[in-house]
């Protein structure tokens, strides 16, 4: 898939309006506090069931599934048909607090570019083998550079002073193009503290 720079934004903000569909997905699983079975991909709200595999087995690691989704983005549900545990892609680094610095980071392919973004919400908007965007609202950028010799790239993004913010949940995501490809990275997200 060929895209310029500009067109990510877009990308990640449209809906997916097409019925049970497969569907990429990167992210931490994680289990349902207090059940038994019961999955949902980490800084999302996105139910995960498979009879095919022991979710069990996958919880708190980064992991790249492909599934079926059920068609619905106010209650996204994904039947695991196929998952592996990859590398994190994406951290909020930083901690998360109101008066300094969140940092975001994106691994990579050195060379490639690499652009954040964060938001006050989530959704979920699948675009094929490139992955699924997990941000709503209006995602705004937070960062965008080339990923350097180490692997990664990290930006500095200071967060008000502002006792107001505190308890608020941001939601983070970044893109990674190489060779005019684009991946969407697992997401991640901090609630602001004092």
């Amino acid at each position: 898939m060929k895209l310029s720079y500009l067109s990510i934004p877009l990308l990640l903000a449209l809906p997916s309006v097409s019925a049970a569909q497969s569907v990429v997905l990167r992210g931490k699983v994680e289990d349902v506090s207090g059940t038994s079975g019961q999955f949902f991909l980490d800084c999302t709200d996105v139910d995960l069931s498979s009879s095919a595999f022991n979710l069990n087995l996958f919880v708190g690691a980064q992991t790249e599934i492909h599934g079926t989704w059920n068609g619905s983005v106010s209650n996204p549900a994904v039947v695991v048909e196929a998952i592996q545990v990859v590398q994190e892609t994406f951290e909020i680094g930083g901690g998360g607090k109101i008066g300094e610095e969140a940092r975001p980071h994106v691994t990579g392919a050195p060379g490639s570019l690499a652009v954040t973004f964060a938001s006050l919400s989530t959704s979920f908007a699948p675009l094929g083998s490139s992955g699924t965007a997990f941000l709503g609202g209006n995602p705004f950028p937070t960062g965008a550079g080339t990923i350097g010799g180490s692997g990664q790239i990290e930006f500095s993004i200071p967060i008000p002073n502002d006792p107001a913010l505190i308890g608020v949940d941001v939601f983070g995501q970044g893109a990674v193009v190489a060779a005019g490809n684009v991946l969407l990275t697992n997401p991640d997200c901090k609630t602001l503290e004092n």
